[in-house]
């Protein structure tokens, strides 16, 4: 049987080298904007602010290397 349509259409994903370099500097922006909001929302403690900013970037940039890691698999 002679078909125009394939019947399966491959995947288009982007280069893994740009969505890393993507996916890390939205963590940085995220690190940074956290740096800055979160002393003055958490006044009197400012230390715990600044270990939570670093927490959830290691947090967003773990994740998105996990999930980059997994379509690339």
């Amino acid at each position: 049987m002679d078909r125009d349509i394939p019947a399966r259409v491959p995947r288009l994903y982007m280069n893994l080298r740009v969505l890393e370099v993507l996916a890390a500097f939205g963590c940085l922006v995220l690190f940074i904007a956290l740096l800055v909001m979160l002393p003055s929302q958490m006044v009197g403690l400012e230390g715990l602010a600044y270990v939570v900013a670093l927490v959830a970037f290691i947090a967003a940039l773990s994740t998105a290397g996990y999930m980059i890691d997994r379509m690339a698999a």
